[in-house]
């Protein structure tokens, strides 16, 4: 009969049968373990004035690395007027290692190499010398010619015009010699519009010109027509044209742009070189045509011009009166020499 093992004797293949006694030697290593980390760990605590940092282990092994003197900028000549400063070039400079021992070889960079990082400079807006104007040549000064003086002891001879007429003078004196006659009611209505055959007829007797021009015949003009010689003289000394079609259109009212172009192609008045620099200085100066700018710029500099009633118009579209006839007509005899400047 076989028996039961006893389970109270431990099992031959377990491994507390196994265990055995520890040498002297590993008691030896033990005891001389537990005695070094209880040495640092004594001294860690006595350092209460300066904490534990690996740093002063690897100062003490590591070759020391000189201080890094930041370099002394000068002040941006931009500090104070909100403009960022540009960046300053970037400098990489190697440490050099001191000559000390130490357990690593210290290696000999080269000192004071700078990146090549190109630097765009910030002028500050005082260096920045501004675009200079373009210089405006002004429109030259127009020395108007000396006007008539309306005298109340000269009557003009017409009963609808006053001595105070701002016309009054160029009227009275227009029609003491004989250029200008009034109707034979005793009137020359002076706000009446003009034609172009009465305007034919006023330059016909105020200017006694070279007939330079070749004789057009009109194939609306009568040979029995009133102003008939009239007009085909205001042809022949340059002063008046025809229309296409062959026509002159004798009853057709004047605008004031044509009377002065006008009487500065019978002058032959000279245009000037910018004449829009001489029509600037007017109000209206838009509504004048390209091809009568020259003119009206050559009268206005010769002084022809009345700018009546404003100074800072031409009115050249308006239908010219003949009060304006006369002014203009007169104006242009002082120019031309034929009138001395002052009426009294």
């Amino acid at each position: 009969m076989t028996s039961s093992p006893d389970p109270r004797r431990d099992d031959p293949l377990s491994p507390a049968s196994e265990r055995r006694r520890l040498t002297a030697d590993e008691l030896i290593a033990m005891v001389v373990a537990f005695l070094s980390i209880g040495s640092i760990f004594a001294w860690a605590l006595t350092q209460t004035d300066q904490a534990f940092d690996f740093g002063t282990l690897s100062r003490s092994v590591l070759p020391s690395t000189p201080s890094q003197v930041p370099a002394t900028v000068p002040p941006s000549p931009t500090a104070g007027l909100g403009i960022p400063t540009a960046p300053q070039p970037f400098s990489t400079v190697a440490p050099v290692p001191s000559t000390g021992g130490g357990i690593f070889a210290p290696v000999s960079p080269q000192v004071g190499v700078q990146s090549q990082i190109p630097v765009v400079p910030i002028v500050p807006p005082s260096a920045i010398a501004p675009s200079p104007l373009p210089t405006l040549t002004p429109a030259p000064s127009v020395a108007p010619l000396p006007l008539p003086v309306p005298n109340a002891s000269l009557p003009t001879g017409f009963s609808d015009v006053p001595a105070d007429y701002w016309a009054a003078a160029y009227i009275a004196e227009l029609a003491r010699r004989n250029v200008i006659n009034g109707f034979t009611n005793g009137t020359f209505q002076p706000n009446k519009p003009v034609t172009r055959a009465e305007f034919a007829g006023i330059l016909s007797k105020a200017f006694d010109k070279p007939k330079t021009q070749d004789l057009l015949p009109f194939r609306d003009l009568e040979s029995d027509y009133w102003a008939k010689s009239a007009i085909d003289e205001s042809v022949q000394t340059g002063f008046m044209n025809g229309y296409p079609g062959g026509v002159f259109q004798p009853n057709q009212e004047i605008p004031i742009l044509q009377l002065q172009s006008a009487l500065a192609t019978g002058l032959s008045l000279e245009p000037p070189a910018q004449p829009e620099q001489i029509l600037a200085r007017f109000e209206d100066a838009n509504e004048i045509p390209k091809w009568a700018q020259g003119k009206v710029a050559a009268a206005v500099e010769s002084g022809i011009v009345t700018n009546y009633p404003s100074p800072q118009q031409l009115d050249p579209t308006r239908i010219s009166t003949r009060a304006d006839a006369a002014a203009l007509v007169y104006r242009a005899m002082v120019r031309d020499g034929r009138i001395a400047p002052n009426v009294r």
